[in-house]
């Protein structure tokens, strides 16, 4: 898609600018908190050309219209490293050495609990996605934290659990009830498997939960030989790229092939489920964005499918994401609350950030009183495009979630 045509004139004009004003000295200054290395790498592999691509037409047409001022939007990279440690230590960074305006953060708990936390201590105001809501919102003691600078968008888990549940149900031929449990001791898995477990029991189905066990834990022949011993059919859990990785590896040595694997995380990026190959396809998942999605951009005017058209037809050889779409959305609440406050004071900002109330690529976002707004989901399964031969991931569950749109039938794990 040509650049020059997906940004129109009337793209243009939802923005409030004038080509031909120029911006005076108002410059807004956006910390990108995200994972560019280690192991959480995939979810930064749209930066910076979803920065260039959201900024860029904006900047060229002399800045976003904020009260009376145009103000040009400056953004830079931090990268976590995929780590708690490395995400406070880049909003560290951001906002005491280079004095941001903003702060966003994408990508696990990892990556944005410890910036929130910064910005609650800072007041800075701070843009989150890409992380389960209750991953964020509770805090060590199970209760859930106030917020007073940062907002959440994403999937809630108990839209999750019935998700999962409702794709279990429904798997073709059914199942003897047995389900294994891949949840490791980290924010994701801890929180996972305290919500999963007692909706499991709740069904009756029988469960072989091995424990939270380490990422990156080399060696998971013991767990899947505990799964072999109980006969699961049903493999549920979260884990990280490297770790699925190492486990369907070793699986696959042992001679382990449930009915089925849901596993979230790892799951959903491209460029590790190539890695996995044949390991990977038809593993069912969360759908946690693509172009089956509702809604369209406020500052672009594009669909989903719009926003995957430009990445892949300018990255030549690579797919889509779903960060890609969580930038842009995270970019669209951020430009709305500018020019609804008026002005680049952070408390003015920090208010407008929390009455948004905007459609974006992964659907409509409004915040609630505990600071974040709940996004659909669907489920996914990797399939062998037969053109092509690539992987692409079909959404086959929407029953949570209708206006996601099914694009493929479910199928068996390899059956």
């Amino acid at each position: 898609m040509n650049r020059t045509i997906f940004y129109s004139a009337v793209a243009l004009s939802l923005l409030g600018i004038d080509a031909a004003s120029a911006a005076d000295d108002c410059v807004v200054k956006v910390g990108r908190v995200v994972p560019i290395t280690g192991p959480l790498l995939d979810m930064g592999r749209e930066t910076p050309w979803l920065d260039e691509n959201k900024v860029k037409p904006i900047n060229d047409a002399g800045g976003l219209q904020v009260g009376d001022r145009k103000c040009k939007i400056e953004y830079k990279i931090y990268d976590t490293k995929g780590t708690s440690s490395g995400s406070g230590a880049a909003a560290t960074q951001a906002i005491l050495d280079d004095k941001v305006d903003v702060i966003m953060a994408q990508g696990t708990p990892d990556t944005t609990n410890a910036p929130s936390d910064l910005c609650e201590r800072y007041k800075v105001p701070c843009i989150l996605s890409d992380t389960p809501i209750e991953a964020w919102l509770y805090g060590p003691d199970g209760k859930p934290k106030t917020f007073e600078s940062s907002f959440m968008f994403f999937f809630s888990v108990p839209d999750l659990v019935k998700n999962h549940i409702g794709m279990i149900k429904a798997l073709p031929g059914g199942f003897n009830g047995t389900i294994g449990y891949l949840y490791p001791n980290d924010p994701d898995g801890v929180v996972f498997a305290s919500l999963f477990d007692p909706a499991f029991n709740t069904e009756g189905w029988k469960v072989v939960d091995p424990g939270r066990f380490g990422q990156g834990l080399p060696d998971f022949s013991a767990i899947i030989n505990q799964f072999k011993r109980a006969h699961v059919e049903v493999v549920t859990g979260v884990l990280a790229p490297p770790d699925l990785q190492s486990y369907l590896q070793q699986a696959a040595q042992l001679g382990f092939k449930p009915k089925m694997y849901i596993i979230d995380k790892g799951t959903g990026y491209p460029e590790p489920m190539k890695v996995l190959g044949d390991f990977g396809i038809d593993i069912l998942s969360v759908n946690f964005w693509s172009p089956a999605f509702p809604g369209k951009s406020k500052f672009g005017g594009y669909d989903g499918q719009g926003l995957v058209d430009a990445y892949e037809s300018q990255n030549t050889g690579k797919s889509y994401s779903p960060p890609l779409a969580w930038s842009d959305a995270s970019y669209d609440v951020l430009f709305d609350a500018l020019q609804r406050a008026g002005s680049t004071d952070k408390e003015a900002l920090i208010k407008a950030i929390g009455e948004t109330d905007i459609d974006s690529v992964v659907g409509h976002i409004k915040f609630n009183d505990q600071h974040y707004s709940v996004s659909p989901l669907g489920g996914a399964q990797w399939r062998r495009d037969e053109k092509s031969g690539e992987l692409v991931k079909e959404n086959v569950f929407n029953s949570v979630y209708p206006e996601v749109k099914v694009t493929a039938p479910m199928r068996l794990y390899q059956q």
